[in-house]
């Protein structure tokens, strides 16, 4: 299987916008440079497993902020958003996101009793591996070597892959009465999530044109204190700011792929004032839009 760079790009439901593999072996190897790319909320159907190899990040899901170090990881259940921030100068990991069906057919017995009682499971949102647990450790390893296998279509990688998830899902199974509740994570706060959701699909949808929190709210059939209250104890932030935190990131994309002047692309991003536009993008990135471009320049040369 080739290597996969993470984009940014999500379709109308939140969804990455990326290809898992191919549909006989649904499975996308990632190698992400964290100075370069950038993991905003997001979520998708498939499972996840991911494996920090270098650096520090602020890793959220399910209500929960972990400062994940090198050589941690974490897996990440269907359905779940997530999210992450380097924290450090550097920073580098390796992730498999695949489908169940990768593992097992639906509704046969290795699904029934392997992939079922975790699949979208809410008392299990996701996994924080650590090497200093001994069977989180193991995990761990396999990863790193399913990792290596399949990006690189090392001999019968097909098998040796498609094992080691096998194992690993055997040993989340094995653990599951620690697993359940570990987290703090009800029926309530995936509804809650899924609220969320609603709101991020009418963002990513309307972000071009005039929005206020009283759309956002209206989106999801809530109200605006409990849409402020929802962003708040999930996304950690308010409407209004992920709203312009999307319209910068969707700037990123056109300044890095069009000629349009970058008045342009604040006006097309959603952005009613170009020095608003200049303002947060020095904010959120450090650099002014035009210094941005030029460091491209520099870097192509």
């Amino acid at each position: 299987m080739a290597i996969t760079l993470s984009t940014e790009n999500i379709d109308e439901n939140g969804r990455e916008l990326l290809h898992y593999g191919t549909k006989e072996f649904p499975i996308a190897f990632f190698d992400d440079d964290l100075t370069k790319v950038k993991v905003p909320w997001h979520w998708h159907e498939e499972f996840e497993i991911c494996i920090l190899l270098e650096g520090e990040v602020d890793f959220k899901a399910a209500n929960q902020s972990i400062r994940l170090k090198g050589q941690e990881g974490y897996f990440i259940n269907s359905g779940i958003l997530h999210s992450e921030k380097l924290l450090s100068p550097s920073g580098h990991q390796h992730c498999l996101v695949f489908s169940p069906t990768l593992i097992s057919p639906a509704h046969d017995l290795i699904w029934q009793t392997y992939i079922e009682p975790l699949l979208n499971n809410p008392q299990i949102p996701f996994i924080h591996l650590q090497p200093s647990v001994p069977w989180q450790k193991d995990i761990l390893d396999i990863v790193k070597e399913a990792w290596e296998i399949g990006a690189y279509d090392q001999k019968d990688f097909p098998y040796h892959v498609r094992e080691s998830l096998s194992k690993i899902f055997v040993e989340f199974m094995n653990r599951r009465d620690m697993l359940d509740h570990a987290y703090n994570y009800t029926s309530k706060n995936y509804q809650d999530e899924l609220r969320v959701k609603t709101t991020l699909r009418f963002i990513e949808t309307h972000y071009t044109e005039k929005i206020t929190i009283a759309h956002i709210a209206k989106s999801a059939d809530i109200s605006i204190s409990t849409c402020l209250r929802l962003y708040k104890s999930i996304l950690h932030t308010t409407p209004i700011h992920y709203l312009i935190q999307y319209r910068l990131q969707k700037s990123l994309e056109l300044l890095k792929g069009t000629k349009m002047s970058i008045s342009e692309i604040a006006y097309a991003c959603g952005f009613n004032d170009p020095s608003y536009y200049n303002k947060w993008f020095k904010k959120e990135y450090g650099i002014t839009p035009s210094t941005y471009i030029l460091n491209l320049h520099q870097n192509n040369e």
